[in-house]
């Protein structure tokens, strides 16, 4: 972050509820069927996928218009950041394309949007979620799952387990890189279940049925073997190494689709149907601060910055906002 923005307090339970809107990134966009966020591991950048488009603003900036953008044929499921230099995401083929009939895993560069790299996959991804350590984990249309070495840009291995008949809601690595999650709904019957792989192993997942009908956001505690699937309303915490329930809770006042941690676990995140997030003390499951513009329009991800200082907020009308507290505060 710039020096202005190191001037703001770490978000913590007790400075929460003076949340307030510091920036307001992008121009509003038309239409916005929904918008995914990701930092950067150094928190310097910011990236947006709203449809077939992709945005990144260097925050160390003052300017809040875009440092770059990539328009997709099609629209990805997910773009995420490598370093600060990359961004990967898989899409469509296009005219450029090593081969125009199949679908791509590709990698831009952060510093005109050209593409840097791109690799030829056998079948539509619908999931990604990449590692601290660049590995990336691409769950395929036809139940395929692989790992792949993104600096080195070379296949590692195939994940055993994946089911076919499945919608991938959301994917996350444990921050050691030891597991992978992935958290889905299936199509021919109505509960939201879990996928859990430990990577030392060439073994299936474990899968967990979650109780719940729709899914929404999966994340590991960033400091305890902790993992949390979040559904609409339900939040059922896990022990990663037990394979074992925790506890549970519900939070019936919010609609909520997605999920993240502040980097200490405190505080978990998540965006709202109401065109906001809510911010939940993760050992109560109290909600600690809402904010919602009752708009019509749909939010996108609600995620923290690394350092704990900023939420970043999808709005409904394509902007993003960054939330933080003063540092008196």
């Amino acid at each position: 972050m710039s020096l202005t923005d190191l001037t703001r307090a770490v978000i913590t339970a007790a400075n929460a509820p003076g949340l307030k809107r510091v920036r307001q990134l992008g121009s509003q966009l038309d239409s916005v069927h929904w918008e995914k966020l990701c930092f950067d591991p150094s928190g310097t950048r910011l990236l947006a996928k709203a449809d077939s488009r992709l945005r990144w603003w260097n925050l160390d900036t003052a300017t809040d218009v875009a440092s770059g953008s990539v328009e997709l044929k099609m629209e990805p499921i997910e773009a995420l950041f490598h370093g600060s230099n990359h961004i990967v995401t898989a899409g469509p083929p296009v005219e450029e394309a090593a081969v125009t009939w199949r679908p791509r895993l590709m990698a831009f560069s952060t510093t005109d949007g050209s593409l840097w790299r791109e690799e030829t996959l056998s079948a539509p991804a619908i999931g990604l979620a990449m590692s601290r350590d660049g590995m990336l984990l691409a769950i395929l249309e036809r139940g395929e799952a692989l790992l792949w070495d993104v600096a080195a840009w070379k296949w590692v291995r195939d994940l055993l387990g994946v089911e076919w008949h499945v919608q991938v809601k959301a994917c996350a690595f444990s921050r050691d890189s030891r597991f992978a999650a992935v958290i889905v709904n299936y199509y021919n019957h109505d509960q939201a279940a879990l996928y859990l792989w430990d990577l030392k192993a060439s073994a299936h997942p474990w899968v967990h049925p979650l109780g719940f009908e729709f899914a929404a956001g999966v994340a590991f505690h960033p400091t305890r073997p902790l993992l949390v699937a979040r559904g609409v309303h339900e939040v059922v915490v896990m022990d990663v190494y037990e394979r074992s329930v925790l506890r549970t809770f519900n939070d019936d006042r919010h609609y909520v689709s997605n999920l993240d941690f502040s980097p200490d676990g405190e505080l978990m995140v998540s965006s709202s149907d109401t065109h906001g997030f809510a911010l939940y003390h993760f050992d109560t499951g109290e909600v600690l601060f809402s904010h919602s513009d009752e708009s019509e329009l749909t939010t996108g991800d609600a995620v923290f910055s690394p350092d704990g200082r900023f939420i970043a907020c999808a709005q409904g009308d394509g902007t993003v906002g960054l939330w933080a507290v003063d540092p008196a505060s």
